[in-house]
C-alpha cells in the first residue's frame, strides 16, 4: 500500500484534532461541572436529568407554598388569640354586672366597655393577612365577612369555602376558616319552657342541662316534649316521662316545692293527683357573637328591667360568650393540626426534593476527580502527538532512504 505525505499528514492531523475535542471537553467538564452539554451527548442522560429537575423545582414550589400557609396560619392565630382575650374580658364584666352591689351608673360603665370590646373584636373579626386577603371571609376573600346595617344588626358576607393550598403532591391544606363556622353560628343558651298552664320551668345549672340537651334534643320530633304527673298517697309523688312513655325519673312530690331535672328546676302549683303537665325542650338557635353582645349591652342600659329578666339576660350572654369562646378554640386547635401536618409534610418534602437532588447529580454531574485524571491523560497524550508530528513532519524520502 503507497503511503503518501499527504496521508500521512490527513492521519496526524485528525488525530490532533481528536484529541483536542477530548481535552476540550474535560475542561469543560471541569469548568461546569456537567457530564453533557446537549441531548445528543448524552439521550437518556438528558431526559432523566430535565424530568428529575422538573421534581426538584416542583418541591421548591411547595416550599414557597408552605411557607405563605404557615404565615396565614399563623396571623390567623395571632387574630384568634387576641378575639379569645377579648371574649374572656367580656365574660369578666358580664359576671361583674351580675354583683347586687352595682349600681345603675355602674351597669352604665360596663355597658360602654363591652361595647369599646364589641368593637374591638369586630375588627379582628375582619383582619386580613399579609397577602390582603380577609381572613374570616372563607372564598371571598377581597370582601369584608362581617358589616353592621343601618338597624345595628350584625351581618356576614363572606362564604364557609376554605382556601386550600397545595404543599405536596398529594396533600393540600387550608390556609383560613370562614367566619360563619367560628363567630356567625354560635349557640345560644339552650332552654326549656312550660306546655302547660300550672308548671314554670327554669334552668338551674346551665351545664347540666346543656349535656341533657345535646344527648336527648331529636331534630326529627315536632316537640320534644315530657310529661310530670303526680299521685297522692302517701307521700304523694310524682313521675317524670318522656314523649314515648319512658320513665325517666320518680321522687316525692310537695305541691310548690321546684324538682330538679337534669339541670332543670320543674315547680307545679296542683295538687297532688292534679292534671298531667308537659314541658318541652326549646329548638336551639344560634346568632352573631356581636349580636348577642348587643342585646346584654342593651339590656344593661334598661333602667326599668326587673331583677328576674335581667338574671335570665345575664344567663343569656354568659351561655352565648361561653360558646363563642368554644368555637375559637376550636378554630385555634384546627390551626395547631395544621401546622403540625405542614412540619410533616414539609420535612418529607426536604428528604424527598434531596433524594432527586442526588440523583440529578449522578445522572449529570461530571465526577472532578476522574475529570482531572481524563483531563490529565488527554493533555499528555495531546503533547506526544503533537510531538510526533512535529518529528515526522520534518522525515522526507531521503531520510528513509539514508
Amino acid at each position: 500500500m503507497r503511503i503518501t505525505t499527504n496521508m500521512v499528514y490527513s492521519r496526524n492531523i485528525t488525530s490532533l484534532n481528536n484529541a483536542n475535542e477530548r481535552l476540550s471537553t474535560a475542561y469543560e467538564q471541569l469548568q461546569s461541572g456537567d457530564k453533557f452539554k446537549t441531548s445528543g451527548e448524552d439521550p437518556s442522560g438528558m431526559s432523566q436529568k430535565m424530568a428529575l429537575t422538573k421534581e426538584i423545582d416542583l418541591f421548591k414550589q411547595y416550599g414557597v407554598n408552605g411557607s405563605l400557609l404557615e404565615n396565614s396560619l399563623g396571623h390567623e392565630e395571632t387574630v384568634l388569640t387576641a378575639l379569645n382575650n377579648a371574649m374572656t374580658s367580656a365574660q369578666t364584666l358580664i359576671q361583674k354586672s351580675n354583683d347586687s352591689a352595682v349600681s345603675a351608673d355602674d351597669r352604665l360603665a360596663i355597658a360602654s366597655e363591652l361595647e369599646g370590646l364589641q368593637k374591638q373584636m369586630f375588627d379582628l373579626m375582619n383582619s386580613k393577612n399579609s397577602q390582603g386577603e380577609f381572613i374570616f371571609g372563607g372564598n371571598q376573600s377581597k370582601t369584608q365577612p362581617f358589616i353592621k346595617d343601618a338597624s345595628g344588626n350584625y351581618l356576614f358576607q363572606g362564604d364557609t369555602g376554605q382556601r386550600n393550598i397545595q404543599v405536596s403532591p398529594t396533600v393540600q391544606i387550608a390556609a383560613n376558616d370562614s367566619g360563619f363556622n367560628l363567630f356567625e353560628v354560635v349557640p345560644t343558651r339552650r332552654t326549656g319552657s312550660a306546655a302547660s298552664a300550672n308548671i314554670q320551668v327554669g334552668v338551674a345549672d346551665q351545664g347540666n342541662f346543656d349535656s341533657f340537651y345535646r344527648n336527648n334534643y331529636d331534630p326529627a320530633l315536632a316537640s320534644n316534649q315530657y310529661t310530670v304527673t303526680t299521685a297522692a298517697g302517701t307521700p304523694d309523688t310524682y313521675e317524670i316521662r318522656d314523649g314515648g312513655g319512658t320513665l325517666l325519673q320518680s321522687g316525692d312530690y310537695v305541691a310548690g316545692n321546684k324538682i330538679p331535672f337534669n339541670g332543670l328546676e320543674l315547680t307545679l302549683d296542683l295538687p297532688a293527683g292534679g292534671a298531667a303537665q308537659d314541658f318541652v325542650l326549646d329548638p336551639p338557635q344560634n346568632n352573631n357573637i356581636l349580636d348577642g353582645m348587643s342585646d346584654f349591652i342593651t339590656a344593661l342600659r334598661d333602667p326599668n328591667i326587673s331583677a328576674d329578666d335581667f338574671q335570665i339576660k345575664v344567663a343569656d350572654a354568659t351561655s352565648h360568650m361561653k360558646n363563642a369562646r368554644l368555637n375559637v378554640d376550636q378554630g385555634l386547635g384546627e390551626i395547631g393540626g395544621r401546622m403540625n401536618s405542614l412540619e410533616q409534610v414539609l420535612g418529607s418534602n426536604d428528604g424527598l426534593s434531596t433524594l432527586n437532588q442526588q440523583a440529578r447529580a449522578k445522572v449529570s454531574e461530571a465526577d472532578l476527580y476522574e475529570v482531572i485524571a481524563t483531563l490529565s491523560k488527554e493533555d499528555a497524550a495531546l503533547s506526544a502527538s503533537q510531538l510526533s508530528f512535529s518529528k515526522i513532519s520534518k522525515l522526507t524520502l531521503f531520510d528513509y532512504i539514508r
